[in-house]
């Protein structure tokens, strides 16, 4: 589990968001967010033993200044924290922090007038990332198709960012976001 570069992210809507991680083709975590929580607080778990993975939980009820902290269930690792940038209605920004709290990386969203059309259209606009490395260089990206069902694939140079760090992180930012 989080060997590879790429993954990808189904998400299903009903009573609550679900979400299917994969990686090469296979799926590797499940979870379930439900509606209207006020702070976050969900689990990812291993998708064939259903074993907790993954703990996500807000440091305040508030989401515009939250971090989100992201803990390995299995050592009690802390594997880092997802952090809500400067609130624009332009271009939402999010810091990737690494288990002692420094800045390892940033998700950008990098289509400004997709992300307007979003905001103020429909959200059935596809959305897209740059996820950026702790010096700005360009280390991978979160993209959507458009699509009858919602799924969005992850690329990642592994050897600057931490998979699991990225792509729950995207999970956290998509359940954020509500995609």
């Amino acid at each position: 589990m989080f060997d590879a570069s790429q993954y990808e992210v189904r998400q299903k809507i009903s009573i609550g968001t679900k979400y299917t991680v994969y990686e090469g083709g296979s799926p590797i975590l499940s979870a379930k967010k439900k509606k209207f929580k006020l702070k976050e607080d969900f689990r990812l778990h291993d998708h064939d033993s259903g074993e907790e993975r993954f703990r996500v939980k807000a440091d305040s009820v508030l989401d515009v200044s939250a971090a989100y902290d992201i803990i390995d269930s299995q050592t009690g690792e802390r594997v880092g924290a997802v952090k809500r940038g400067a609130f624009s209605f332009v271009k939402h920004t999010y810091q990737l922090l690494g288990p002692n709290g420094n800045v390892v990386g940033r998700i950008v969203e990098d289509n400004v007038p997709m992300a307007i059309a979003r905001r103020l259209i429909t959200t059935l606009i596809p959305f897209s990332y740059r996820i950026e490395g702790p010096n700005g260089e360009p280390v991978g990206s979160i993209g959507e198709q458009f699509s009858l069902k919602d799924k969005y694939n992850i690329d990642l140079d592994t050897s600057v960012i931490d998979p699991r760090l990225a792509v729950v992180g995207a999970v956290v930012i998509d359940a954020i976001e509500e995609n």
